[in-house]
């Protein structure tokens, strides 16, 4: 499908890079499969393996209640009633295991770009990034923080899931660099090649200085954590 077709949809300009990653098939978690699968097919078993050579965005690093919507969902998206789409100008490309959706805000530019947002379900919209590659490398910092050890070890059936884990989100950051800000892909590649730290509940890897540092010191901006009111009241 082509994007232009999904931009007219929803009358928006999706960002420059997310239209470089969706014409480069990065944005696909269904790359070169139709939806919906025949059903002697599933993800997991058919599509996943044809994937994890040459990951899509965030496809381990997005976290495992995290999904991408292929192009289809993102053209199928119907907004819930209860949304305020006359006040609020929200687009999502994502979805949560919970039910909360990530979103781009066009009611708001940050240096030219539209911020990425969290909707959550209790009709809260939190300010998460001020754009795209931000966004994705928020996501990707988190990946090497505070990882569920029964999810990990569910996912790559280990005693020792981290190192699987860690091949898996090397994958992920050999696939996106060619797009991120030099400065970004450095500081991933040191964390995710670094020591690997277990707790009894978790996982994780050093980093050279606590998350919320980093965050701070690189895509911190004034509207970040801002929440507002996205129902219809």
């Amino acid at each position: 499908m082509q994007l232009d077709t999904i931009e007219k949809k929803y009358n928006y300009r999706f960002p420059k890079l997310y239209r470089k990653l969706y014409a480069d098939g990065m944005t696909n978690w269904m790359r070169d499969f139709e939806e919906p699968l025949p059903d002697n097919m599933n993800w997991a078993e058919d599509v996943y393996p044809t994937l994890i050579a040459h990951p899509p965005l965030l496809l381990h690093t997005g976290g495992n209640d995290f999904e991408l919507f292929t192009p289809q969902q993102l053209f199928d998206f119907t907004y819930p009633e209860s949304w305020d789409t006359q006040q609020h100008k929200l687009v999502p490309f994502a979805r949560t295991a919970e039910g909360n959706f990530y979103a781009f805000y066009g009611n708001m530019e940050i240096d030219r770009e539209n911020p990425v947002v969290l909707i959550w379900e209790d009709d809260e919209t939190e300010i998460i990034a001020k754009n795209f590659e931000d966004f994705i490398f928020l996501k990707m910092l988190e990946a090497a923080d505070d990882i569920d050890r029964g999810d990990l070890k569910a996912d790559y059936e280990s005693r020792d899931a981290i190192e699987p884990y860690r091949e898996a989100i090397l994958s992920d950051l050999e696939s996106i660099s060619p797009y991120l800000k030099r400065e970004y892909v450095q500081l991933l590649e040191e964390i995710y090649h670094a020591q690997a730290v277990e707790t009894l509940l978790s996982y994780g890897f050093t980093m050279p200085m606590p998350m919320k540092e980093i965050v701070s010191r690189m895509i911190d901006f004034p509207q970040r954590g801002e929440t507002f009111f996205h129902e219809k009241h």
